[in-house]
C-alpha cells in the first residue's frame, strides 16, 4: 500500500489502517521497523502501533521502564527539533548510545541490535505523537535523501495525531460525563491526579461555590474544614495512584457540622486525559440510636462494646486522639483497639471502618 498524504488522514479515523500505518511507513523509508509513540501533557507514555518487529510485551516494558531513559526520543524533543523529521545520529553521540541504558539494558538485553534511528515529534495541543524509524547495526544509517522524504510526511503525521487526540477526547469526556451521571444528580467532580477539577457536576459547582464544605485553591479542591482536608488528600491521592483500584471513603464536615460522606473511586483513564479520580458527595443516613448501633456492630463483627464504640466514633469524623480524650483513654489504648477493629472488620484502613459504618443497614 502506497504512503501518501490521503491514506495518513484516513488513518485518522480508521483504526484497523492505523493500525498498519508502522508497516507502511516502515516500507516507504526502508526501515526494518517503525514504532507510533504518544506523550501526552503530563508526560505518560504509550504505544499507539507498531510494526511488529518489536513483540507487544517489549513495547509494554519500553513504555513502563525505559521512556525516561530513550535518548533518542528526547534528543528530538529539544527545542528547533519538533515538528521536523531527523536521525539520531546527528543529534546523540554513538559513544553516549553505546553507554546507554536505553541500549544496553533494552535493546540488548532482548537480543536486538537496532542501532539507527529516524523520526520525528510532532506537537499537538494534546501531547506529542511520536514515528520512531529504526534499523540494525549491519545496516545503513539513514540517508538525506530518505530523511527529506520523512519531512514531507510529518505535516500529515502531525495532523492526524491531533485529529485521533481530539477524537479520543470527545469519548473520554462522553464516558466521564456517564461516570458523573451514574451519580444520581449528586455533587460529584472529576479529579486529576493531583486533585485538580477537570469536571464538575452542577451539585458540585454550587458546593464548590458555597464554599461552607469544599472550597477551589489553585484549581485543586479542599475541605473547608482545616481537620478535614488532610484525609481528604489521602483519600485522593490513593484513588489516584495507578495501582489503586479501591475507592476511599472520608467524612467532611461542613461550616454547620453537619457531616457529608465523600468517596473518591479510581477511573480508567485514556493517555489524552489526566484525569483519575471521581469525587462523589452525599449525606449519610440518620444515625441508629447509639445503643442499637453498638450492638449491630457487635453482633456483626465481633467487636466489643468498646470497640464498637471506637467505630462508630471514628465514623462520626473523630480522629485517634479526639477519641482518646472523650472517653479518656491513653492514646496507646485507642491506637491498639483501632488496629483489633480493623481485624475483625476485615480491613486495613480507617476509612474503611468509616465506610462500613455508614453504609450498615438501617
Amino acid at each position: 500500500m502506497k504512503l501518501d498524504s490521503n491514506l495518513i488522514y484516513d488513518a485518522a479515523l480508521d483504526d484497523e489502517l492505523f493500525a498498519r500505518l508502522p508497516n507502511i511507513l516502515a516500507e516507504a523509508t526502508g526501515s526494518r521497523s517503525c514504532v507510533l509513540h504518544w506523550r501526552d501533557q503530563q508526560g505518560s507514555a504509550e504505544v499507539f502501533a507498531h510494526s511488529g518487529y518489536f513483540s507487544d510485551d517489549h513495547m509494554a516494558d519500553y513504555a513502563a521502564n525505559f521512556v525516561a531513559h530513550d535518548l533518542w526520543t528526547e534528543a528530538g524533543m529539544r527545542q528547533g527539533f519538533i515538528n521536523q523529521a531527523w536521525r539520531v545520529t546527528d543529534l546523540v553521540a554513538t559513544d553516549d548510545f553505546e553507554r546507554s541504558v536505553f541500549f544496553n539494558e533494552w535493546i540488548r538485553a532482548m537480543g536486538d541490535d537496532t542501532y539507527y534511528c529516524s523520526g520525528s515529534v510532532m506537537r499537538t495541543r494534546h501531547g506529542d505523537g511520536i514515528v520512531g524509524l529504526h534499523r540494525g547495526r549491519g545496516q545503513d544509517d539513514f540517508s538525506r535523501e530518505t530523511l527529506g522524504k520523512l519531512n514531507g510526511y510529518v505535516g500529515h503525521l502531525r495532523r492526524m495525531f491531533e485529529i485521533r487526540a481530539r477524537v479520543a477526547g470527545l469519548g473520554e469526556r462522553n464516558r466521564l460525563l456517564d461516570s458523573m451521571l451514574a451519580c444520581n444528580g449528586q455533587a460529584a467532580f472529576v479529579l486529576d491526579r493531583h486533585g485538580r477539577v477537570v469536571l464538575a457536576s452542577r451539585p458540585g459547582e454550587t458546593i464548590l461555590t458555597d464554599g461552607s464544605l469544599l472550597r477551589l485553591s489553585r484549581g485543586m479542591v479542599k475541605a473547608a474544614r482545616g481537620d478535614d482536608d488532610a484525609a481528604l488528600q489521602r483519600a485522593v491521592a490513593a484513588a489516584a495512584s495507578p495501582s489503586s483500584s479501591a475507592a476511599s471513603t472520608v467524612v467532611l464536615h461542613d461550616r454547620m457540622d453537619r457531616a457529608i460522606v465523600a468517596t473518591a473511586m479510581p477511573i480508567g483513564t485514556a493517555v489524552h486525559s489526566s484525569a483519575a479520580v471521581l469525587l462523589s458527595l452525599q449525606s449519610p443516613p440518620p444515625p441508629l440510636p447509639g445503643d442499637l448501633a453498638r450492638q449491630q456492630l457487635q453482633e456483626r463483627y465481633g467487636l466489643s462494646a468498646a470497640e464498637a464504640d471506637i467505630a462508630i466514633r471514628l465514623a462520626d469524623g473523630g480522629s485517634p486522639r479526639s477519641i482518646s480524650d472523650q472517653r479518656q483513654s491513653s492514646i496507646a489504648t485507642v491506637r491498639s483497639q483501632i488496629k483489633h477493629v480493623l481485624a475483625k472488620m476485615g480491613v486495613q484502613r480507617q476509612t474503611d471502618v468509616v465506610r462500613l459504618v455508614l453504609q450498615a443497614p438501617r
